[in-house]
This record gives C-alpha cells, sequence and structure tokens, in this order.
C-alpha cells in the first residue's frame, strides 16, 4: 500500500513524496491520517523562518488505527483500543530521564525527538501532512472520546495541549485576569479553558473573524487592533477594561513586538506566558529593566508534557457543546491543496485550517 508525505524544500514550495505504508513495529502504530491542521509552526515554515534546509510540515493530527505493533492492546492512559478506532497522537517523544523530566516538567525535556529532516528517511511518515503516520513504541497517544468529532480532537494535539499546560505553568486562579495576544487557534483554546475555570479574559486581536470567534470562545472584552493602533492606546483601554491592570498575560500572536507589549501590559508582580514567539530569524530589543522594576515572572513554553493530550481530550469531551469547537477549523483542504491552505492561513484569512488527508 502507498502513502504520500509533504516537505517544504523552500519557502513557499510545497512537493509530496510516495512510499510503501510501513508495518508498526513491535510496541508501536501505524495510524491512517484523517485530518491534519495547519498550527501557526506550518506558517513559520512556509515563511522559510525555521528549517532553511528544508522540514517535514505538520503535527496536530486525529487519525484511526490503521495497523497494531505486536504487544500493543491499549492507549498510554490504559484504554483498550484496536484497528480502526479514533486516536490523537502526541506528536514527538520525552526521555523521562533528564533532570527536567525527572522534576515534571516534561515539555522541557533535553532529549525530547521529533519526526525525520527528510521523508526519505525511513519509516517516511513521520509527520502529519501525510496519508499515514508513524506512532513509535515510546509515544504516547490517547483514544479520541465518542463525542469529539476529528475536526476538534485534530487541534488538542499541540495547539489546545500547549495552552492548557501555559495557563498551569502561569498559575492563572479562578478570579484572576487574562489578556490574550492573538486570536487564532492558540489563543481561542486559551480563552476556553481560561473561562471554564473562572478566569476573567480579555482578547486582543486585529481581523473581525478572529474578534468574533473570542467573544464565543469566552472572551469577556475584545480589543480591536485597528481601532487601538498603537500600543499605548492598547494599553489604556485594557486597563480600562480591568479597572486597572491584568495578572496574567498570554502572547500567542507570534511577532516579538507582542512579547515586549505583554511585558508593558501586566501588572506590577504579574505573570507573561511566551508561547507564540518560534523563529529564531524573529528578534527586538527589550530592556531588562521593565522586567527587573515590575517584578516580572516570564514564563516560556514549547510543546507540553504528553499527558496533557490526554487533559485535553477529556475537556473536549466535557465541554464540547459549550463552545463552538466544531466552527474553529473554518476552512478544509484537501491535502494535494496544502500549498492553498498554507497561503490563506499567512494572509489570516482563515482561523484555522484543516487538511483531509485521505483525498
Amino acid at each position: 500500500m502507498k502513502g504520500r508525505v509533504a516537505y517544504i524544500p523552500t519557502a513557499h514550495k510545497i512537493e509530496f513524496h510516495e512510499y510503501d505504508v510501513p508495518a508498526p513495529a513491535p510496541g508501536g502504530i501505524v495510524a491512517a491520517v484523517t485530518q491534519t491542521n495547519v498550527c501557526g509552526s506550518e506558517v513559520h515554515m512556509w515563511k522559510g523562518e525555521f528549517g532553511r534546509r528544508g522540514v517535514m510540515p505538520g503535527h496536530e493530527m486525529s487519525g484511526r488505527v490503521h495497523s497494531l505493533g505486536a504487544g500493543v492492546s491499549a492507549d498510554s492512559a490504559g484504554v483498550p483500543i484496536r484497528e480502526g478506532d479514533r486516536i490523537a497522537p502526541v506528536y514527538y517523544t520525552v526521555c523521562y530521564r533528564c533532570a527536567n523530566c525527572v522534576a515534571g516538567n516534561h515539555s522541557a525535556c533535553t532529549n525530547k525527538t521529533l519526526g525525520a529532516r527528510h521523508p526519505d528517511e525511513p519509516p517516511h511518515f513521520t509527520s502529519t501532512f501525510a496519508t499515514h503516520y508513524v506512532i513509535k513504541p515510546e509515544q504516547q497517544f490517547y483514544k479520541v472520546p465518542d463525542n469529539v468529532p476529528d475536526v476538534v480532537a485534530s487541534a488538542a494535539n499541540c495547539a489546545m495541549s500547549q495552552v492548557y499546560w501555559s495557563l498551569d505553568r502561569g498559575r492563572l486562579a479562578y478570579g484572576e485576569t487574562l489578556v490574550v495576544l492573538g486570536a487564532g487557534g492558540l489563543g481561542l483554546h486559551a480563552m476556553a479553558i481560561a473561562k471554564a475555570r473562572g478566569a476573567r479574559v480579555i482578547a486582543v486581536d486585529g481581523f473581525d473573524l478572529r474578534l468574533k470567534q473570542a467573544r464565543r470562545f469566552g472572551a469577556d472584552e475584545t480589543v480591536d487592533m485597528r481601532e487601538f493602533a498603537d500600543a499605548d492606546a492598547r494599553g489604556k483601554r485594557i486597563r480600562e477594561l480591568c479597572h486597572g491592570w491584568p495578572d496574567v498575560v498570554l502572547e500567542v500572536a507570534g511577532v516579538p513586538e507582542a512579547f515586549l507589549e505583554a511585558m508593558r501590559l501586566a501588572r506590577i508582580g504579574g505573570r507573561v506566558i511566551e508561547v507564540g514567539n518560534i523563529s529564531n530569524a524573529l528578534t527586538i530589543a527589550i530592556p531588562p529593566s521593565l522586567i527587573t522594576f515590575k517584578s516580572l515572572e516570564v514564563v516560556g513554553v514549547a510543546t507540553y508534557p504528553p499527558h496533557y493530550l490526554k487533559k485535553s481530550l477529556d475537556f473536549l469531551e466535557q465541554h464540547i457543546d459549550r463552545y463552538p469547537y466544531r466552527e474553529l477549523c473554518d476552512a478544509t483542504f484537501p491535502l494535494s491543496r496544502a500549498a492553498e491552505a498554507l497561503d490563506r492561513s499567512e494572509r489570516r484569512e482563515i482561523t484555522r485550517a484543516g487538511l483531509l488527508a485521505q483525498d
């Protein structure tokens, strides 16, 4: 059986490679990808901001068990699993042995492993812009709850799990005010989780669709960057809405200026959670005194402890009808039109693009 997997050799170019779908390793799984999403990471790849020697796109996915390796009878939470069941895999592995893993911060594992650099490297299907995906024996995966459709489950891995962990790292508490800079997929998931735990949420963005979605995903107030066009004006407006200063600011816009703005927005003694900026090519000058004199805590988050994918799927199971999760992916494309999905995502014409892999 043949399958396809995508590769971005250079900015704004994508190609597909075809290989035989391998048999699963003992203790592993081969999944048929049902849906994979265009996350912010893939937009950075598309723009050539990292992976300059070429990169395999795709890490958010839902799928079905295509074949089970020897000894596999349950998911990573012990739920029985069989061929055809819907699953969501964590897209990396952690070692559980380094200092960070032993301390419980698996998201900062120093031996974290992702997929291959080029699809020619066996087992080929190590990223999710593909028809199939190979889950290694040490890689965690979870069965998708029956009431959570693939279009929703595909975003649990990465976007939702990462901001879930981010809010826990930032210790967002009941009654506190959270400002979210950026109302894309990451931001909307964060708003829903924050609202469900009793926080007051203010969303900042500059696109009508995103601001509308922010309200529907739990934002109490929104700040339109077109109306409040500079950082000082936005800061003043946010302080008016807070009747003071926000406790926590989450940066998921992915531009360096937003990180500086987040530190200026947070109250003295507040917390800043930085998630959006992942490109080494994008920089900004920051006065360290801003952190010092405001006694800020700055928390950087990349990925999440693997078991947070289970927490996210459980959250979705419980809240699937509270928020419009089924509309979060507002445009779907066949895998063959991945370039169009990436282009439209880069232009922010859509909130979250999904690729239907079995086209």
